[in-house]
């Protein structure tokens, strides 16, 4: 319990309870989880399982590539890792709905982010919760930038690394890793580089070793075009051409368009947004249980792990989503207590 919410040992009053035998009395095991959840120590958990799920650690390994963004500020990776983990915590500490997590109506900014998005926020590097109005064009996970930039490639987005992001962290479904020596979009092709996204995703659907793949993939990705690799909101794409080519910038349409695999038509984010939470909340649900229950044990789910997943998946979703009563059911079930 204590290496689970705190990645420490246990403090006096946990040792205590489990010495004289009545630390998993349901009463007393929730009173010490909540007391657990308040206490500063939790951050720790916020942070790992947090960097563990969604990967926000993704933004410093990529490079912001100046001729794009030459404005760019290192500095706002932190911001922008910051922002994730503290959503989190704040969905944590007040037991929100992790419904949040797909389309929110706030978000956690410091001073640099809230400036770099183009809102008004708080003063100083200090996070704060700050409501979202819809012409923000923010709200949920999908706009964050530790996403967007963490999936880009420092130049442009990158709509198969989302589209991938999105199907494996959010909806447990990754899809099957590529084949041996598949091509790969070429930036650095002047030919290439002057096609819209549709038309790179498309011609790299003719290979053959690409097309089954990649109808279930490049659609989810497509929806996110309005956002750079800054992460900001874009109505162009600017495209540079390679050194020693012809020097004058492209800039093509955003298209953002799509079929979903189940036949949805969805244009941008927002709609997007709005498919996930009305058309995959059960979906997303065991997803985030099973990462949650991976987490807690501290070992990967295997088969006989199943049934515990569909149980647990069933409480959380009739506890309105909320990700405290989702670890309060983990902690009180025998394979958590039993591991």
């Amino acid at each position: 319990l204590s290496y689970f919410l705190w990645s420490t040992m246990p403090d006096e009053g946990l040792l205590e309870l489990a010495e004289n035998g009545t630390l998993t009395r349901p009463g007393i095991l929730s009173g010490q989880v909540r007391r657990m959840i308040t206490d500063k120590r939790s951050w720790q958990f916020v942070e790992q399982f947090t960097d563990q799920w969604l990967d926000v650690g993704a933004v410093q390994r990529v490079a912001i590539n100046p001729d794009y963004y030459p404005g760019f500020d290192d500095s706002l990776k932190e911001s922008m890792r910051g922002e994730t983990l503290h959503f989190f915590g704040e969905l944590l500490s007040r037991n929100l709905s992790a419904l949040n997590i797909l389309d929110s109506d706030f978000t956690m900014l410091d001073e640099p982010l809230a400036k770099h998005y183009g809102l008004a926020g708080p003063r100083g590097r200090s996070f704060e919760r700050v409501t979202l109005n819809p012409g923000d064009k923010r709200g949920g996970i999908l706009a964050h930038g530790s996403m967007l930039l963490g999936n880009s490639t420092g130049e442009d987005s990158h709509p198969v690394k989302r589209a991938v992001w999105i199907r494996a962290r959010l909806l447990d479904d990754p899809p099957n890793d590529p084949p041996p020596n598949t091509p790969s979009l070429d930036s650095n092709n002047p030919d290439f580089a002057k096609l819209t996204v549709r038309e790179q995703l498309a011609a790299h659907r003719k290979e053959e070793s690409c097309n089954d793949c990649h109808r279930g993939i490049d659609p989810w990705g497509i929806t996110l075009e309005n956002f750079g690799g800054d992460g900001l909101w874009r109505t162009q794409i600017l495209r540079t051409p390679p050194k020693g080519k012809d020097k004058d910038q492209k800039k093509l349409p955003v298209l953002t368009e799509s079929t979903l695999p189940d036949g949805t038509e969805v244009n941008g984010f927002t709609d997007l947004k709005t498919y996930l939470v009305q058309k995959k909340p059960e979906q997303f649900a065991r997803a985030f249980t099973s990462r949650l229950l991976t987490y807690a044990l501290g070992r990967r789910l295997e088969l006989v792990d199943e049934k515990t997943v569909d149980t647990l998946t069933e409480k959380f979703i009739a506890s309105d989503y909320r990700i405290e009563s989702l670890i309060h059911l983990v902690v009180a079930d025998k394979t958590f207590q039993t591991k």
